[in-house]
């Protein structure tokens, strides 16, 4: 099972003003969501992905206690980290 980060467009427009990689980062929500479906379609060819949606406030809160950077590699951790949390969840109810 893979988690993929989904970003509402007021969750993406926030992580564009507090993300330290910004400029890796799509200009607008809907060039971010193409890349997204691209992804997820490839992705669900050899596993099941689940999408994580995302609260960039509550994202940013751990990487600050973390005294970690907002950077494409600590988001993917966290994305990870929060779908197996939330499966988990899911699975013991």
């Amino acid at each position: 099972m893979v988690f993929i980060g989904y970003y509402s467009p007021e969750n993406y427009k926030l992580l564009l003003e507090l993300a330290d990689d910004r400029k890796k980062l799509d200009d607008k929500w809907e060039d971010w969501l193409v890349n997204f479906i691209k992804a997820k379609i490839g992705l669900s060819r050899d596993f099941t992905v689940e999408e994580v949606h995302l609260d960039v406030k509550k994202m940013n809160e751990y990487f600050k206690s973390k005294n970690i950077k907002n950077t494409s590699k600590n988001r993917s951790v966290y994305i990870q980290e929060q779908g197996s949390i939330d499966f988990n969840k899911r699975m013991n109810n």
